[in-house]
């Protein structure tokens, strides 16, 4: 954003001081100045032009664009408030009509120095865009975007009731586009109130002019802006004290070599340039690049990190003809052991030796192999370290946490997060002078941000890099940044390793149950390392009790981000387009199985509607990743866990009302201090014919305790392609609820604690083949 030579400076402090007064990372995300019209010193593109964008979102870039309103307010994107110096037409731009408008060309390649004048004729000439055509280029590309209200006091259009900002909210807010592709920047705090006004969703960003930098970290704050753009140049002073005000920095506009380089040095979270190739050159010289991947673990050194009981996995492979179309995948019912947090190798060390043994020697050739891991898998990493010693002596030794003594279950499992929080008291406390984080689990939580993407995060990375596989996981955890301010690296490191180069710091004082998938490759250039392969994630919506009670925040449940978190993902060289649903979401269907499918549009509130709006955006694999708390044997006088789970992954398979052909739910499994895990690993899919049935442990029949509405969900089926066994085989509920009570924690029993450790592992075919064996354990 390079503001032209004309504009009174005087006149633009003294209007921002009149109203403003009273995720990011070390490899800084980069923003191509007006859609980046110069490549390594070259004009090469029109500014803010269709064109320049489509190039630039191919690349990878965030489209920073500027917009004006024409005489019939309509938003068009170009930054003077005059067609003469980028157009073959004259005059302000509040003179003519969008029509009007049509018939000039951008007839400049390159900016300033950079700017060449096209001739009549030339191809490269293009029409002036209008915001909804970019709008709808972020729509189809996926690509990030910083959009500047050009409201300004020193040009011909200044609108001091700020309607002006309000025709370009609307503009937006009816868009589709979701707020998590979006910025909205401005040189005036009261355009950007105006806008949250109508459209709150999206992120914001306070411009600043070099000769009131300093004020325009206290003045985002006051006006609840999220980020701070400062002219170029700035200092270490100004990066750090805007983190610790909660902010992010952009600072414009950086063209030269040196200075892109002096900006990722000193922790900018992003960056705003003519020349983003140049930009991401000199970035890569700065910023801390991809480590190695530590040396596998033998065979020999992984026969210690499996569980006792563990038992070989259920195996449902096709012959390849049979297998086109779809991936080969893995659930993994991974049992979690506090032996495996006590340092960040240990955990990746138990991760990756479950690959080694499950999904290495059975890897399908010449098509995805994915591999499905659970809910919460990162939880217990918490627990990690010096800092996680007494959080994880609560995990394994429950029996020894004195404060519970007398306490019901959770306690321990309750205490032993609130030793986290503890434990990080110094995170804990810079976070709580940023944001307000009034649950005390939710605090911890935060403050644990760079063990995180530190640990589990950057193994899950790794593994997926290495093995060439897509892995899944989820996690309790807020969004981050990676940092290269030298401050938040003292606040945020691990006291247990040498300085890094780097920290990994939460943006916001939101935690979420957000899953990922990582592919293979890195698909991004820029932001944190462990999530360059990230090709899907998810926010879980809505959330059970517990989540609530931990101060968790539910993803969105309605509009442009509802659907945009729900949108499956396409998986390469198949037909298969993967849709998460996360526990609870997958129970969510707005209507009883077998009674009249709920009218009204599927997506309009995916809180009660999770499973149609997931259908209705063309999933046919549910990832319904697993961490039940609970006991897999219900005791007596509550509902029978097993029956009610047929409600999700059997029932999407079988419901008319939605479209699903396969779900994949990989259950975790083991006590979290006094909080059990426990399930059944199954892969079912609709419209199997297979002759055997078979059925989770004590569903053979409807028992009179049973709920008459879970008729349906009792007796042997056909649709399991695979089911784990229960740590025992089926028969009595009696029976089937003394040995849960045996595994729960301090039962003292021989079976404490004896949860199975196993996989599935099965061909998920487009067309699906009905025609298979099934009930695989």
């Amino acid at each position: 954003m390079k503001v032209r030579g004309s504009i009174s400076i005087i006149a633009l402090v003294v209007v921002a001081f009149g109203f403003g007064t009273a995720e990011a990372s070390a490899s800084p995300w980069i923003q191509a100045h007006r859609g980046g019209a110069v490549e390594n010193g070259k004009g090469t593109m029109p500014e803010n032009s269709l064109p320049a964008f489509r190039q630039s979102a191919a690349r990878g870039f965030t489209l920073e664009a500027d917009v004006k309103l024409t005489a019939d307010k309509v938003p068009v994107v170009i930054h003077d408030d005059s067609l003469d110096r980028t157009t073959n037409c004259a005059g302000p731009v509040k003179d003519k009509t969008l029509a009007e408008l049509e018939n000039c060309e951008i007839d400049v390649i390159g900016i300033d120095d950079a700017a060449v004048d096209l001739p009549a004729g030339d191809k490269r000439r293009t029409q002036i865009p209008t915001l909804a055509q970019l709008l709808n280029l972020l729509k189809k590309t996926g690509a990030s975007a910083n959009i500047e209200i050009k409201n300004l006091p020193t040009d011909n259009d200044w609108d001091p009731t700020y309607e002006y900002a309000a025709i370009i909210a609307n503009a937006i807010k009816g868009s589709g586009v979701p707020s998590s592709q979006l910025m909205i920047q401005s040189f005036l705090p009261k355009n950007l109130v105006k806008f949250h006004e109508i459209d709150p969703a999206p992120t914001t960003s306070y411009l600043t002019l070099g000769v009131i930098n300093s004020v325009g970290i206290s003045s985002a704050v006051d006006n609840g802006i999220d980020w701070v753009s400062p002219q170029w140049p700035i200092d270490q002073q100004f990066v750090s004290d805007a983190h610790h005000a909660g902010l992010q920095v952009v600072p414009w506009t950086v063209d030269d070599a040196a200075g892109i380089r002096e900006a990722t040095a000193l922790g900018v979270d992003a960056l705003i340039t003519n020349d983003p190739l140049m930009a991401r050159a000199n970035v890569k010289k700065v910023a801390p690049g991809l480590e190695a991947i530590p040396k596998a673990p033998s065979a020999k050194a992984c026969r210690s990190t499996f569980a006792r009981d563990t038992r070989r996995p259920a195996r449902a492979m096709l012959k390849r003809k049979d297998a086109k179309g779809g991936p080969r995948v893995f659930a993994m019912q991974f049992k979690q052991e506090a032996r495996h947090i006590k340092t960040y190798a240990s955990f990746r060390k138990k991760i990756e030796c479950m690959i080694r043994k499950w999904v290495v020697p059975y890897k399908a050739k010449g098509r995805p192999n994915v591999v499905a891991f659970n809910e919460d898998i990162g939880l217990m990493t918490l627990g990690t370290g010096s800092r996680g010693a007494g959080a994880r002596e609560a995990f394994a030794k429950p029996a020894e946490v004195t404060e519970c003594t007398d306490a019901a279950p959770p306690c321990r499992a309750i205490v032993g997060l609130n030793r986290i929080t503890a434990a990080y008291a110094g995170p804990s406390t810079e976070y709580q002078s940023r944001y307000s984080i009034p649950n005390p689990f939710a605090r911890g939580l935060v403050a644990a941000a760079d063990t995180d993407a530190r640990g589990w995060m950057q193994v899950f990375s790794d593994m997926a890099r290495r093995y060439k596989v897509y892995i899944v996981g989820s996690n309790t955890q807020p969004r981050f940044r990676e940092s290269q301010d030298p401050a938040e690296i003292s606040l945020f490191r691990d006291p247990d390793l040498p300085k890094p180069k780097s920290v990994y710091v939460a943006t916001s004082p939101e935690v979420y149950n957000e899953a990922f998938m990582w592919g293979p490759k890195l698909v991004r250039q820029e932001g944190p390392r462990p999530l360059r392969n990230v090709v899907a994630s998810n926010l879980k919506v809505p959330l059970t009790a517990i989540e609530v009670g931990l101060g968790l925040t539910a993803g969105p449940k309605s509009g442009a981000d509802a659907i945009a978190n729900l949108k499956p993902y396409r998986l390469p060289g198949t037909k298969a387009k993967v849709g998460f649903a996360t526990s609870l979401p997958a129970f969510q269907f707005g209507y009883d199985l077998g009674s009249p499918i709920s009218g009204g549009a599927p997506c309009a509130d995916v809180s009660i509607t999770y499973m149609r709006c997931l259908s209705h955006l063309g999933t046919n694999l549910v990832m319904q990743d697993e961490a039940n708390p609970g006991e897999w044997a219900s005791p007596k006088g509550t509902y029978w866990q097993p029956l009610d789970w047929m409600g999700s992954t059997w029932r999407s398979v079988v419901d008319p009302g939605v479209k699903f052909t396969y779900n994949v739910t990989p259950h975790m499994v083991g006590n979290l201090g006094d909080l059990p895990f426990d399930g059944q690993t199954a892969i079912t899919q609709r419209g199997l014919t297979a002759k055997k049935k078979c059925n989770y442990v004590g569903n053979r029949k409807l028992r009179p305790e049973d709920v008459s509405s879970y008729k349906r969900y009792a007796g042997p089926k056909r649709q399991f392609i695979t089911l784990a066994p229960w740590v025992r085989k089926d028969g009595p509920r009696a029976q089937l609820r003394k040995t849960g009570a045996a595994l729960l924690a301090a039962s003292g029993k021989k079976m404490e604690n004896r949860y199975l450790e196993t996989a599935a592992i099965a061909d998920l075919p487009f067309p699906p083949k009905k025609k298979r064996k099934n009930c695989i354990s």
